[in-house]
């Protein structure tokens, strides 16, 4: 299977974090975020990966040096401006193998989804799109039909249903959809489910019980570290001094300094970040700026 990974949006709910690095290229644990998406898709059997960039290119290269990521192909889509949910789908359209369906996942998404699962249920009601959906967080506004499995509306924009259930930004899509898009570069992708979903053709599945965490804003970026309390919080690269103090749910990277004189709880230390002596609460801390979460 291959996977088209947006990450060409603008960031602007992390901003101004996100005019050092793109959203995700930011360090979650010890690793860039859209690591941990490449390496959770790889488990499920995804073998080749676009992503689509726009803004910060070079931040990009840096982080790929190489067209390949654990051995597995990964191309890059460049768009002078952002093109929008639809915009950048379609311009990597002659990339997607014909008769097998396209993974897409937005960019500032972390979760273990099974595709497994996802493509069974795409597959046994012939979808030409299928959701991964949530009903437990988040705006709740697509419609959901859990009896048939089907997606009825979205954002109420077809008044049959105000919402229910909220799209966890993972979904299959059939090539064939490329046929409704617009002449235009940048749309919208929601019109085109609309009229997929007027024919029946959208499905959802829901997976409330799976780890899902959106990292689209500093509050939400911190909540999601303090959350994933299991993982390496202290690059072992990092220098800390003994008269620092940290608390526990704190995260440092690589070659992070941390001085005598400073106070911190639940913070993100980015590498190579030198912290300055005081007191930090919910705070990311980078080697350019601090943002409070």
């Amino acid at each position: 299977m291959q996977a088209f990974i947006l990450g060409a949006g603008l960031g602007t709910r992390l901003a101004p974090l996100t005019h050092i690095l793109p959203k995700p290229l930011m360090p979650v644990f010890q690793k860039p975020l859209i690591q941990h998406t490449m390496d959770h898709y790889l488990r499920c059997g995804v073998s080749e990966f676009m992503v689509n960039i726009s803004c910060l290119p070079l931040m990009w290269e840096r982080a790929f040096p190489e067209p390949r990521y654990r051995g597995c192909p990964v191309s890059f889509s460049e768009e002078e401006h952002p093109l929008d949910s639809g915009g950048g789908v379609k311009k990597i359209m002659p990339w997607v193998k014909p008769g097998e369906p396209l993974l897409v996942h937005n960019g500032d998404i972390l979760t273990d989804i099974p595709v497994a699962d996802l493509l069974a249920e795409h597959k046994r009601r012939g979808n030409m799109v299928t959701l991964a959906l949530r009903s437990v967080d988040g705006k709740r506004n697509v419609g959901f039909d859990s009896e048939s499995s089907a997606v009825t509306d979205m954002r109420h924009a077809l008044g049959v249903n105000p919402g229910t259930h909220q799209f966890a930004g993972v979904y299959l899509m059939e090539p064939e959809v490329a046929d409704l898009f617009p002449e235009e570069e940048e749309f919208s992708i929601v019109p085109i489910w609309l009229e997929l979903i007027r024919q029946g053709r959208v499905g959802g599945v829901v997976f409330d019980w799976a780890n899902w965490h959106e990292i689209g804003s500093p509050a939400g970026y911190i909540d999601t570290m303090m959350e994933l309390a299991s993982r390496e919080r202290i690059h072992p690269t990092a220098s800390i001094s003994a008269a620092a103090n940290l608390g526990e749910d704190c995260v440092v990277g690589q070659d992070a300094v941390i001085p005598a004189g400073v106070v911190m709880d639940d913070c993100i230390v980015w590498p190579r970040t030198h912290v300055a002596p005081g007191t930090y609460r919910r705070c990311i801390l980078t080697p350019r700026i601090n943002v409070q979460g």
